[in-house]
């Protein structure tokens, strides 16, 4: 008996537009992940100064979520995007001309606000554009491109970092310049979601803020057609809500790579050996998901999407907690390579559940929501790690993380266990 594939739609060509604009912008990201060690190796910034700049920095990302968000729900999310990139680039050119000064910092922070005002908009066309069949097929795409770039980019930026740091500003300008022509010329305005998408995209406690069904089908591009605030499509979905309260857990966890895995690096390894091995390790995080992508998306298909989620939190305890016994660069590469894992497991499943509840018309505001509790989360991650490592050393952080990653494995699983009694949980595919 041959399989039916007739059901089964294509990805379409935005798909893979989106695609490669995600592996140009990571493999260019050469300022975001380096931000610890440009404050504290560049501009004189001690730990708890740098951390507290770092979640200043993540409180202005918010900020540019919210935006961000807004603007996708409200214009054209091509254009939205495309216009987000090419600022975040005129920003970062600023920088690359004034240098390392005071006004460099602030430069940096308005370029990753506006860069994350860009990420709630992907996400939303990918859903848009996807068949709903194959929506965590593409979010796995995304991810996969996302980690091709980042497996090279940080590496370059490792060795830019001494030799030609104003490279760091003109390499992350150009790829999102190309990023920005891709998405101008690939991806398609044309409205793509179907009555059957809508009403896939709406549970049925949400049918009463959307309207009718052909007004929505162009409404989930412009996002104009949904009846209601979002706080009304969020009360009428707790999971959402909930879902975002674990994300901040998560969010701590995770922002540790950022913050205080290279001020770890640079302690045991030394101020000029550590931002190489920071780059190292980072390379080591993109190849373990280009590698190991398709294999963990092909194991957790039939997994609820929340308890992979969980699942990953796991995973972060182990790699993050592991850090605490490595005192060479070795280890230190293992352990990136565990918790990315649980990095694969909790960008993929939970791109899609979030795009198995919003309603169409609400997909770029929901996805900043959601985003805004990761920002939150990325807020209290250096605010935290910063005083204990000035404190107790930069390797007394790891427990604490360990710790917070298993509490929001246990929150995760309670929240799929509320799902499943409120008799609302998406059925998982079949092979």
């Amino acid at each position: 008996m041959t399989r039916d594939t007739s059901r089964t739609p294509a990805l379409p060509v935005s798909i893979y537009a989106l695609f490669a604009v995600r592996l140009v912008v990571s493999a260019g990201s050469f300022v975001g992940p380096f931000l610890a060690m440009m404050l504290t190796l560049k501009l004189g910034y001690n730990e708890t100064a740098a951390g507290a700049f770092m979640s200043a920095v993540s409180l202005v990302s918010a900020l540019g979520l919210v935006v961000g968000g807004k603007l996708g729900d409200s214009f054209d999310r091509a254009i939205v995007l495309r216009n987000l990139q090419l600022i975040t680039a005129a920003a970062l050119l600023a920088c690359a001309a004034v240098g390392f000064t005071a006004l460099t910092p602030f430069l940096i922070a308005l370029a990753l606000g506006t860069l994350s005002g860009s990420w709630p908009v992907i996400n939303a066309l990918v859903a848009d554009k996807a068949p709903p069949d194959r929506r965590k097929e593409a979010f796995s795409l995304l991810y996969w491109g996302n980690n091709i770039g980042f497996s090279v980019g940080p590496l370059v930026a490792g060795f830019l970092f001494d030799t030609a740091p104003r490279g760091l500003f003109l390499g992350n300008a150009g790829a999102l310049i190309v990023a920005a022509i891709v998405v101008s010329v690939f991806v398609s305005r044309d409205p793509v979601a179907s009555k059957s998408t809508i009403r896939e995209a709406l549970p049925p406690d949400l049918t009463a803020v959307a309207r009718a069904p052909a007004e929505t089908a162009q409404g989930s591009l412009d996002g104009k057609t949904g009846q209601g605030s979002l706080w009304t499509v969020l009360a009428a979905n707790p999971v959402l809500v909930l879902y975002g309260l674990s994300s901040i857990l998560v969010a701590f966890v995770y922002n540790q790579h950022t913050f205080a895995l290279p001020i770890y690096l640079k302690d045991i390894l030394g101020p000029v050996a550590g931002p190489k091995g920071y780059g190292m390790a980072m390379t080591v995080n993109g190849l373990t998901v280009v590698v190991f992508t398709v294999f963990v998306t092909y194991l957790s298909k039939r997994m609820p999407s929340l308890t992979a989620v969980a699942l990953g939190a796991v995973f972060y305890a182990v790699g993050f907690g592991g850090y605490r016994f490595a005192t060479g660069l070795p280890l230190v590469l293992v352990m990136t390579s565990v918790w990315t894992l649980g990095e694969i497991l909790g960008a993929t499943n939970g791109n899609a559940f979030i795009a198995e509840r919003a309603p169409p018309a609400y997909r770029s505001r929901i996805n900043s929501a959601i985003s805004f509790c990761y920002i939150i989360g990325n807020a209290l991650g250096p605010m935290a790690a910063g005083p204990i490592a000035r404190a107790y050393g930069s390797a007394a952080v790891w427990p604490v993380v360990a710790v917070v990653s298993l509490a929001a494995a246990a929150l995760t699983l309670g929240i799929h266990r509320f799902d499943k009694r409120r008799g609302s949980s998406v059925a998982v595919p079949s092979c």
